[in-house]
């Protein structure tokens, strides 16, 4: 059976004279150069869902950062259509959008909308992961309103101090003492 949203990315994607890889039948590989970073994108066609995925855009370092995790949340927040996959290892982030396809078809615009969102919302924010990554510069404050500590109540509990037993510390002395061993 020929899956007819890809067929008609493929047809968009000729028409614009995009080269591009098929994988599968619902599968197209390309490598978009942007501004900041190459992208390895894949589209294909899934549950009734047609998604466009750049795997992998920062690999190899550690990525379950609180830093990270906030800027993922603002930027997907900020921007519905896009959502952000850390791996399971947490050493790779990966970007991905969708569409729900009605009658098995995507129009034109909305194939121009998902190529947009997908490749202009990872390049732009792909030095923001950087500096979120290698800089931690990214601040708590910028994502949402944190009460300083010096405005958080204090909250004190006396805590009964724990008694050792002088003849424990008098034999670990004589110990010391025998062998020669001195204390600083």
């Amino acid at each position: 059976m020929t899956i007819r949203a890809i067929a008609t990315v493929k047809r968009f994607l000729e028409e614009d004279k995009i080269k591009f890889s098929v994988i599968d039948e619902d599968a197209l590989e390309i490598y978009m150069q942007a501004r900041n970073l190459t992208m390895h994108l894949l589209i294909y066609q899934h549950n009734g869902h047609l998604i466009f995925r750049v795997p992998g855009f920062i690999r190899n370092v550690e990525l379950n950062r609180l830093e990270v995790l906030q800027l993922m949340l603002k930027i997907m927040n900020e921007i519905l259509d896009i959502r952000f996959e850390i791996s399971p290892d947490g050493k790779s982030l990966s970007a991905c959008c969708h569409h729900v396809i009605e009658d098995n078809d995507i129009t034109r615009a909305q194939f121009d909308l998902l190529m947009m969102i997908i490749m202009h919302v990872v390049d732009d924010v792909y030095p923001q992961f950087l500096q979120a990554v290698y800089a931690g510069s990214v601040k708590t404050h910028d994502f949402a309103p944190v009460t300083p500590v010096a405005e958080q109540p204090v909250v004190r509990q006396e805590v009964e101090p724990i008694e050792e037993p002088e003849e424990a510390e008098e034999i670990i002395e004589d110990e010391d003492e025998k062998k020669g061993l001195k204390i600083n």
